[in-house]
Parts: C-alpha cells; structure tokens; sequence
C-alpha cells in the first residue's frame, strides 16, 4: 500500500472515530456497565443511586498493532514472532521512536487444528504466537490532526513492512471501515485521578440532592448519612481477562474521541428517615 493512500485512510479513519462516542475497555467487554439512577424508601431508610461524569482532554495516542506467527512447533511460532518484533523495533528506531514510545506485548499462545484433513487422518495442532505492538503519540501530536494522520501513516507502513498489521481494539470501538476490526488509533490520559475524584463527587452530589427531594416529597426529615458506596461505571478497574490487546496497557480509561474522554462513576447513599 503506497503511503499517500494509507495516509489517506488513516485520516479517513480519525476523522471517522473522532465522532463516535466515548468508549472504555471494562466489564462486560463490549459494553458500558452503567447502573442506572434509582431510588426507594424502606424500613426508616433512603437508598438512592446516581452517576456522575467528569471530561478530560486525552494527552496520549495509542496506534494499536498486531504480530503474529502460526507453526505446528510452538518453538517455531515464537522464533519467527521475536524475528517480527526485532524487525518492528527496528523499523520504529528508523523513524525515531525512542523504546519508551512503544511497547511490546509479551506472547500469548492460541491452539486450532491445522488445514483440510483427508478424512480419517487427525488433525495437526496449529500454534499461534501473538503479540501487540503499541506505539505511543503524546499531546503534542494529537494537537495537529495533519501531523498526526502523516506520522500515524509512516509509522503503520513501516510496521506493515516488518510483519506486522493493525489490531482490533475490541468490540466496543466498534468498526470504522469495512474490513477494519476497530479503531486505528485509541485515546486516554496518563492521570485520570483528578477527574475520577471529580466524577465520584457530581455522583455523590446528585444522589445526596436525590435523596433531599424524595424527604420532602414524601413530608418526612432525613436523620442522618448511614451508608455510602461509590465506584466507577467504566474503565480498567477490574479484571479484564479476555479483553484482547488493551490488557496489555497500563491505563485505566479509552476513547475513540481525540478531543474528549468521558469518566463515570456511582454513587449510592443511605439515609435514615424520621
């Protein structure tokens, strides 16, 4: 693929995800965990639940890329997969990524059976070693979406040519192009801590003042805070067994947006009534 029309793609591709909503990578895969607002009165105590949101602006890139190798000798897999990774490294050293502005993944083994068979012959065992390549863009990049879309193009082209192809981020990017398993380049920030106190605290708020109005609806005096639980709706915040290549990423929240990343938290509260 020339890069002048790879180049196109990628800038297709990043305009395209740049107005898809905001997605995470948390449990269930594929989908928001959202606890929707509740509330209820019962035996002398208010329960309510809330959410709350926070934005922030996301100041790291991530270009999601895949190896892989496949042998019916596991050794034979992971030889030619550590080939790919050097010729990867490499190629980024060449366009002048220093190591801390990618990551490789260590390998992960896949196990299916080898191609047609003639009937009653068993099947051979095929091995597939897998590995995810992440190249990192800061803050600086992701201001210029020109600057971005050229150097997001290189750098893909040069991986292409070390054995390497995009990853599929996972289902809850959802496709941007036919044939494309998801985002091309996904976004987060390194410290979400401010935002996630921010998010907990409009939960903690909205519930409080949720459970404010459903005293007075009902003519009764809230006694006093007995219990409060908060969490997070989304994120990396637990296990994430099974998620594909985002398990290999330290940071906790992801977006398809390049402008915008949404935090969401819980809030529950228990007041007693008089």
């Amino acid at each position: 693929m020339k890069l002048a029309s790879l180049a196109a793609f990628v800038a297709f591709s990043l305009f395209a995800t740049h107005s898809i909503d905001a997605q995470v990578a948390g449990p269930p895969q594929g989908s928001r965990a959202q606890i929707p607002d509740s509330q209820g009165v019962q035996g002398h105590v208010i329960t309510v639940s809330r959410s709350g949101e926070a934005y922030a602006k996301p100041d790291l890139g991530i270009l999601l890329m895949s190896i892989q190798s496949t042998s019916p000798i596991v050794d034979e897999a992971v030889s030619a997969n550590a080939d790919k990774a050097k010729a990867a490294q490499s190629a980024l050293a060449g366009l002048g990524f220093a190591p801390a502005s990618y990551q490789i993944s260590s390998v992960t083994f896949g196990q299916g059976g080898g191609g047609p068979r003639y009937p009653g012959q068993p099947d051979v065992a095929v091995y597939t070693a897998t590995q995810y390549i992440y190249v990192f863009f800061e803050a600086a990049d992701l201001g210029d979406v020109a600057k971005l879309t050229q150097k997001s193009a290189g750098v893909i082209e040069a991986l292409r040519k070390a054995g390497a192809v995009p990853a599929n981020a996972g289902n809850q990017f959802g496709p941007i192009s036919p044939g494309m398993g998801g985002a091309l380049i996904i976004y987060t920030i390194k410290d979400p801590a401010k935002y996630e106190d921010q998010a907990l605290q409009v939960a903690a708020t909205r519930a409080r003042d949720a459970a404010q109005n459903v005293a007075s609806g009902m003519g009764i005096q809230i006694a006093g805070l007995r219990t409060v639980q908060s969490g997070y709706l989304n994120g990396n915040v637990m296990p994430r067994s099974g998620q594909g290549p985002l398990v290999g990423l330290k940071y906790r929240w992801y977006t398809t947006k390049s402008d915008e990343l949404e935090i969401t938290a819980n809030a529950t509260v228990e007041y007693d009534f008089k």
